[in-house]
């Protein structure tokens, strides 16, 4: 029966998310969507808009241009970094709140905003040490695959889209293992953390010791949770590139380097990207929901010591019962 955990998850974790969204409760939702925004369930494309101007060593200007140029990219650039370091720090603590909201009857988030902040804050390192190692990966990218390419046809302006198109592509293969890495710690470390008070590190030493000989359930999991994953991003991807072509905008728009700076300022470009975001928020939420019940369902089948759910824990002190007082 242990081959099948992954497998087994899957119904009682429906059966939670539609508790959770029908019969319709709009405070509910309301908090849902907060969670979902924290927790980076309304971006679409996580690639950064660059084009061929904006990347201040490919810029054909010289002198004062490109002193100029490259000192306005920075100070944005540092803004825009202060802003994601801060909507990262919310959207670590968040995680743990997300597992506190769907685990207990509580309806309220503040009481575990404050309860999750130092949690939240070592969860933020581990984010930052894979932002680091996805930065280092995007070097490798470029310096091995896509300078090869540019160098290869220097006169060629198209190449450089075949470079980035390369690049990245090099790039997604490279951190596979850090996706991977980074959703074992969010479905099962951060549940860990909150049962035995701990920090990641000690976290993964009792996951690790927790699965030993579940490897395959674990592989299950991992195919299961990246695929629909993925087939949930085809789908919203369809639906937003009608919604772009449906608002008279090219879908070139959404490639990354195809659209000027002036382009990405003006407010016809903003206002469908929020639209966008919006959508993406309201189809990911119930999406997100459902993937965390999964794997907090699968975490109590691994082992009933981190069942965090209120249902779970009932069937599991009801079987406890029947056995005690089986003549």
């Amino acid at each position: 029966m242990s081959e099948y955990l992954a497998i087994l998850a899957l119904s009682p974790a429906v059966r939670y998310t539609i508790r959770r969204f029908w019969p319709m409760k709009p405070g509910q939702i309301v908090r849902l969507l907060i969670i979902s925004f924290f927790i980076g369930a309304w971006i679409s494309s996580p690639v950064p808009d660059l084009s061929y101007g904006d990347i201040p060593f490919l810029m054909e200007s010289k002198g004062d241009i490109i002193a100029n140029g490259t000192s306005m990219i920075a100070t944005v650039m540092t803004g825009l970094l202060l802003i994601l370091l801060g909507y990262a720090l919310f959207s670590s603590i968040f995680q743990f709140i997300f597992v506190d909201y769907l685990s207990s009857e509580t309806k309220q988030i503040l009481p575990s905003l404050w309860a999750r902040t130092g949690m939240g804050i070592r969860l933020l390192g581990f984010y930052l040490v894979t932002i680091a190692i996805i930065g280092i990966c995007a070097l490798i990218a470029v310096m091995t695959i896509a300078v090869p390419v540019l160098s290869s046809h220097p006169d060629n302006p198209a190449v450089l889209y075949i470079a980035l198109l390369y690049a990245l592509a090099g790039l997604l293969i490279l951190i596979i293992p850090v996706w991977m890495l980074t959703i074992i710690t969010t479905d099962f470390i951060v549940p860990v953390m909150i049962v035995h008070t701990c920090g990641i590190i000690r976290g993964w030493f009792i996951l690790l010791q927790e699965i030993r000989g579940k490897w395959d359930e674990m592989g299950i999991y991992l195919m299961i949770k990246i695929g629909l994953t993925l087939m949930t991003g085809i789908i919203l991807g369809i639906l937003l590139a009608g919604l772009m072509e449906g608002l008279g905008f090219s879908l070139l728009m959404m490639i990354p380097g195809l659209s000027s700076f002036e382009e990405i300022m003006s407010t016809g470009f903003i206002l469908p990207f929020l639209l966008m975001a919006v959508i993406s928020l309201i189809v990911m939420t119930p999406v997100v929901t459902f993937l965390r019940y999964y794997a907090l369902v699968f975490l109590h089948l691994l082992s009933s010591d981190y069942s965090l759910l209120q249902d779970e824990k009932s069937s599991d002190e009801r079987k406890v019962t029947q056995i005690s007082y089986d003549p």
